[in-house]
């Protein structure tokens, strides 16, 4: 990556799209996104550091957070790194040197199904978020699960 590049992961990004929405404390943060306050304070350490988010005052011992106008070309940078690891996935499945599975898929359907789909997708978010909210070991497989979804 660029000097000016940084890589998000999902937990990042889910707090900067939240702030491109309005201002926001670390708790409120938390509750919105369901991740732990921790993580939250930590994603928000790092954005700034980027220059991605700013603080734009105080609500009682609390830091108010929005994001910058650099938020923007932060995502598609990170974008762009998430296309170069799926990619390196992919080949590492195909030759026998990784264990996963990765498809597309892509359907008309009812308004209704599609709420069905991005629900199923949200409620497989969360649980792998408790995941990934435990201590993670320091060996063992890693674990990239890639979601990606819209409606036109």
């Amino acid at each position: 990556m660029a000097r000016n590049e940084v890589f998000l992961d999902t937990g990042a990004l889910e707090v900067l799209h939240k702030l491109t929405e309005g201002e926001f404390t670390a708790p409120a943060l938390a509750d919105a996104t369901g991740r732990a306050l921790a993580r939250i304070v930590r994603d928000l350490d790092r954005l700034e550091r980027h220059g991605l988010v700013q603080v734009v005052g105080q609500k009682g011992e609390h830091k108010v957070y929005k994001a910058t106008g650099r938020s923007a070309s932060a995502t598609v940078d990170t974008a762009k790194h998430l296309l170069e690891h799926l990619k390196t996935g992919v080949d590492k499945i195909a030759r026998g040197k990784a264990e996963g599975t990765m498809s597309a898929v892509f359907f008309r359907t009812t308004e209704e199904r599609a709420k069905e789909v991005f629900e199923l997708i949200r409620q497989l978010r969360e649980r792998l978020a408790a995941l990934e909210a435990e201590e993670e070991p320091e060996t063992g497989p890693l674990v990239t699960v890639f979601f990606g979804g819209w409606k036109e």
